[in-house]
């Protein structure tokens, strides 16, 4: 630090040395100075020196800063560095089986549409068939002869007599609340004294008008089975009704299968109980005619009776007579 001070780089570099007031002494051309005159070769060195202390000051400066920013930053370091610089025991690799997904079977989504499910009828004697909704009445024998609200009862629509019903099927009411619906129905009768052609015609309706012209039959095909069929209505005050039949020939029988719907009248606008919502007449008979589309008529095997056989005559042997002539 002496040698700092001496060449002026530490204190103030404002403040310069105080010199002592000297009287010059008189030059003349004989005269001494008695003051001895730095040479050349030192003020080289002394340049040299002032260069070397500010290089040595710079590095001095240089590393005490870089000394105190190294010792900021390693006390500012976080604390998880001083824990990596520290050796972790060995982490355990734990071996895991996935299996993929694929191999569960997905579950299947339950739909919630009601499925339909339907009974069979069957009738051995006549040799018919057909399927209908389970929640449907089936009715046999003379229960299925149907009567109709405020129309009587169900007919028959044969142009001979000699016609019975052997079942029907009625779609419950509550199946159709809050409307004007009153009861639907499809039933099976057997003639079997009438003909084919017989078979083709219909009883009623018949109409007086000769300007009508008779009443149309047409030939339609419903499932396997090819019919005659006519469309008949009937109407009261409170009450109509649409019912279409269905003839075909087989087994040496007419058989005929009835589609009724019954509906309430529309009310008069004066009447003081309130309108009811008019039934989806399509969809009730869509119902009816997916049970015409489900009958088979079978064949009818009669059973051949068989004729007691006769047994043969054996001759019986020659026996001797003795015949005496009568005198």
């Amino acid at each position: 630090m002496t040698h700092f001070t001496q060449l002026g780089l530490s204190g103030s570099p404002d403040k310069k040395p105080e010199t002592k007031n000297q009287t010059p002494s008189p030059k003349g051309p004989g005269s001494h100075s008695n003051e001895k005159q730095p040479t050349k070769k030192q003020k080289t060195a002394a340049l040299a020196g002032s260069l070397i202390a500010t290089a040595l000051l710079g590095v001095f400066v240089f590393e005490s800063g870089c000394s105190k920013e190294s010792a900021k930053t390693s006390a500012i370091a976080p604390p998880n560095q001083t824990a990596a610089s520290q050796p972790t025991a060995p982490i355990a690799t734990v071996s895991t089986t996935i299996t993929p997904a694929t191999s569960q079977p997905l579950a299947k989504k339950k739909s919630r549409q009601r499925k339909l499910t339907a009974s069979t009828y069957t009738n051995p004697t006549y040799g018919v068939s057909f399927r209908y909704p389970k929640y449907d009445n089936l009715k046999e024998g003379d229960d299925a002869n149907l009567e109709l609200e405020g129309l009587g009862p169900v007919e028959m629509n044969f142009v001979q007599p000699g016609g019975t019903t052997i079942s029907a099927v009625e779609l419950p009411r509550g199946l159709y609340g809050g409307t004007n619906f009153n009861t639907a129905f499809f039933n099976v009768s057997v003639n079997p004294k009438i003909t084919a052609d017989e078979c083709g015609q219909f009883a009623f309706p018949q109409t007086e008008d000769s300007k009508t012209g008779p009443v149309t039959i047409s030939n339609t095909k419903i499932g396997p089975t090819e019919f005659h069929a006519v469309e008949a209505f009937a109407e009261t005050e409170s009450n109509e009704a649409d019912v279409r039949f269905y003839h075909v020939f087989q087994n040496g029988s007419c058989y005929e299968f009835t589609l009724g719907l019954e509906t309430a009248a529309e009310l008069n606008s004066d009447d003081p109980k309130p309108a009811t919502k008019p039934v989806d007449t399509n969809e009730v008979l869509r119902q009816l005619s997916w049970m015409l589309s489900t009958v088979k008529i079978q064949p009818i095997v009669t059973p051949v009776k068989a004729t007691p056989e006769v047994a043969a005559e054996t001759p019986s042997a020659p026996t001797t007579a003795t015949m005496t002539e009568a005198h």
